[in-house]
């Protein structure tokens, strides 16, 4: 307390002896304020870091026009700044230990908007756009939220008018879940510098915004203290580069930020924050197979990825529990058990038609895109009704949604006709909703749908949604949650604020927030204290080494940047199928091995079915387990992550015992074919191929037939031998030859039919040479061979401590 009494007194003294310039500090960090509210000097560690050009303290916006300060005076810790406008603008500035804080007092309900700045530094060889912290010099500097109100970013409307009045403009940010521009960044990477850009908005009353599309979108005012922009805050504050993620801890603990704990510490810091797991869709029926599968694979978490009936009440499918919360219970506690927790997927504020939300009397609070006007009276049969025309019907939709009253319409056309909006097609009663007659004067309304046939909730509505998940946790137990689908809270209108604010009415709800795995699809500025880490499927129409490649990698330096922990997304194993043949160990290994070089998590989506039937399901777990583990204590050196990394190489982990690892580079070919059917009369069938090893060692094969027919006794001539597998092979089946020597028949998922007799060695030479294929024909059917070999090099030695 005598510190912040210190610092307020010189605040005063400073600012009555010279009229000119007021100082704040907090530990290493220095500004200086004008008289007329505008910085000049920003220093970290007595370096000055302040960017050429004048910026205030705050700004704001006024029927669309940017207002700057005029002149400063200082009472207290108040801040006093004239605005152009001559309104007085409150400021209330503490100095603590660890931050700088600003939060706004009193302040003219005219403003329509308030940014915090915006302010640029030189420092920005790394620029965290989210979290707002810019990195350079050995230095860092951050400006952070401190609530809800408070965004990252500044408002759309506002954002063309600043960036030509203070001359800037920043990279966007693309990952493969979006594209995110520049303005919406609490700091922006502007070339010459880090921008930072901090909002809030005047929500307090009812207006008309450009929502995903929709030029002028209805959104409601937010109700009470929260919708003004007075109580809006932020700290300000530096920090040596190595030091500014313990620094923000210190933050979140000073200003009372949420400060989640994973396995006892910070789970900014933690490695638990990291932890792969397992997502299969387990039942009461199996979930001794779930959970003996979880702990085979070393996991601490079972994840179910569609747990819910209906989104909103968030009612359990039947056949995951037909018992409720408390059948859930009984599932976390059989879990807890064996030490595994249970997670569940949600997609955050979308709504299903099923819902009690929704059917059979829908809630007043379904989410409006805006009103439309009835031309006339209609009946409770009517399928063909006209509104007035609006604009809302620009953007087509999925389900055409109406309400009016407590019944829901969809229609399947709206064509314009001079003046009028002609509606047919119409379902009335839609959803189980009651069909009733309606009279010209009734409101009606057009809602907002998603194309995953949902409706959304109004933000107060989208609260009880929030609160529900956070009872949900309370009373199962259930510890991992995903928050996908964040971006329907923008729906809303309410940007930011409305994301922030259903997962911190969640948050706040929770009874135990210990050990708690927050992930989502998306961050912003202030749900980087609440998020544990980013985590999303990804397209399941690709192989594995094809699946998004390019954009998981991109990803992790976006996670570097903003200081947040690194996930790897999630990967599918799964059996064959029409497109696809079944994971394979080496595609396995290759995803692992990008996880170990990136030292980024990671989920594996292994349905209840391809853990029942896939022939080498306990091999792969087994790999995840060797593979996660070593990361996970961080045994591998910087040169070995950076070759892992690359998404080129190929790698095979072998376990000599609990300590001792061997890790093999491989090389795996491409396809090879052979068509018999091409044959000539009396040729016998095979192929010449040209293939190639980095070393002389032995080879490993995978032979499939491809169409009708079977083959028999293939061989393989290289100029260091011939190797012969004597043996049947059809469509549908794999012959696999491993380094050992030992081959196996196998079905398309890798289940093992038999035993093969192998004679002779597999061994390729150095280099390119040639090899010989050939092969027996059964039958008159001449099918197509594919070949796929891989060779190892000497394989490094690991150690787990």
């Amino acid at each position: 307390m005598q510190y912040r009494k210190l610092i307020s007194c010189f605040i005063v003294l400073l600012c009555s002896r010279c009229l000119m310039a007021v100082e704040l500090k907090t530990a290493l960090t220095r500004l200086v304020i004008n008289d007329k509210g505008f910085y000049t000097s920003i220093k970290v560690n007595d370096r000055e870091i302040m960017g050429t050009g004048a910026y205030p303290v705050v700004s704001v916006v006024k029927n669309g026009q940017i207002l700057l300060p005029k002149t400063l005076k200082v009472t207290g810790n108040k801040f006093l700044l004239t605005m152009e406008d001559n309104q007085v603008l409150e400021l209330i500035v503490r100095q603590q230990p660890q931050a700088i804080t600003y939060e706004v007092g009193t302040i003219s309900h005219a403003y329509n908007a308030l940014v915090f700045g915006p302010v640029k530094v030189t420092l920005h060889e790394v620029v965290g756009e989210v979290v707002g912290v810019a990195q350079g010099m050995e230095l860092a500097f951050a400006m952070q939220s401190l609530n809800v109100k408070t965004n990252g970013g500044i408002p759309q409307e506002c954002a063309p008018a600043y960036g030509s009045f203070f001359k800037y403009a920043g990279s966007n940010t693309d990952l493969s879940v979006s594209s995110t521009p520049y303005y919406n960044f609490a700091v922006a990477d502007v070339k010459d510098g880090a921008l930072f850009q901090l909002s809030a908005l005047n929500r307090s009353e009812q207006t008309y915004r450009k929502v995903n599309q929709v030029e002028k979108a209805l959104v409601l005012s937010v109700t009470g203290s929260a919708g003004n922009i007075t109580g809006a805050r932020i700290a300000l504050f530096g920090d040596q580069r190595s030091r500014i993620l313990d620094r923000i801890g210190k933050v979140e603990i000073e200003q009372g930020l949420p400060h989640p704990m994973i396995e006892g510490e910070w789970g900014k810091v933690s490695r638990g924050a990291m932890r792969s797991y397992l997502i299969t869709n387990f039942s009461e029926e199996d979930m001794d197979i779930a959970l003996d599968k979880t702990q085979r694979a070393g996991f601490r978490t079972v994840y179910h990825p569609d747990p819910f009936k209906t989104w909103g009440h968030f009612e359990w499918i039947p056949s995951l529990t037909k018992n409720g919360d408390q059948g859930i219970k009984s599932l976390a506690d059989q879990a807890s058990k064996m030490g595994i927790k249970i997670g569940v997927h949600t997609l955050s504020n979308f709504l299903t038609t099923n819902d009690a939300y929704v059917t059979p009397v829908p809630s007043k609070q379904l989410l409006k895109q805006g009103a439309l006007e009835l031309i006339g009276n209609i009946d409770e049969v009517q399928t063909r009704f006209e509104v007035t025309a609006s604009s809302l019907f620009n953007v087509p939709l999925t389900l055409n949604a109406l309400q009016i009253g407590d019944e829901l319409i969809t229609f399947g056309k709206a064509e314009q006709n001079g003046d009028r909006i002609v509606l047919t097609g119409c379902t009335r009663g839609a959803f189980g909703t009651q069909k009733a007659t309606h009279e010209k004067k009734e409101p009606l309304y057009k809602l907002w749908d998603y194309p995953y046939r949902t409706l959304f909730p109004d933000l107060d509505l989208q609260d009880a949604f929030a609160h529900r998940l956070a009872d949900i946790f309370n009373q199962t137990g259930i510890r991992q949650i995903s928050f996908d689908g964040l971006e329907g809270c923008m729906y809303t209108g309410q940007d930011y604020y409305a994301t922030a604010k259903f997962v911190t009415e969640y948050y706040n709800r929770l009874e135990n927030k210990a050990d708690l795995i927050n992930d989502a699809s998306r961050l912003d500025h202030f749900l980087w204290h609440i998020h544990t880490r980013m985590n999303w499927g990804e397209p399941w129409g690709e192989e594995m080494r094809k699946g998004q490649v390019a954009s998981r990698i991109k990803n992790q330096d976006y996670f570097r940047r903003n200081l947040f922990p690194r996930m790897l997304g999630w990967f599918l194993v799964r059996l064959a199928e029409r497109n696809f043949e079944a994971t394979s160990l080496e595609d396995l290994e290759w995803a692992l091995s990008e996880s170990a070089g990136f030292d980024a998590g990671y989920a594996m989506s292994i349905n209840m079915k391809t853990l029942k039937q896939h022939g080498q399901i306990n091999a792969l777990l087994d790999a995840m387990k060797n593979w996660d583990e070593l990361r996970y204590a961080n045994v591998f050196t910087e040169a070995q992550k950076q070759r892992l990394r690359d998404p080129e190489t190929e790698w095979h982990l072998e376990k000599q015992n609990d300590k001792d690892f061997l890790l093999y580079p491989l090389f795996i070919s491409d396809r090879f074919r052979c068509n018999l059917s091409e044959m000539q009369p009396g040729q016998p069938g095979g192929a010449d191929w040209s293939w190639q090893s980095p070393e002389e060692g032995t080879y490993a094969l995978r032979i499939k037939v491809e169409g009708e027919g079977i083959i028999a006794n293939p061989s393989f001539t290289t100029s260091l031998g011939v190797v012969k597998i004597e043996g049947k092979l059809q469509a549908n089946q794999y012959i696999l030859l491993d380094h050992q020597g030992k081959a196996t028949l196998t079905d398309q998922n890798y289940k093992v039919l038999s035993e093969l007799n192998v004679q002779g060695k597999a061994i390729l030479p150095k280099g390119t040479s040639g090899v010989s294929f050939a092969c027996e024909v059964a039958g008159d059917s001449k099918p197509d061979v594919v070949v796929r070999y891989n060779t190892r090099l000497a394989p490094q030695k690991i150690r787990k401590p």
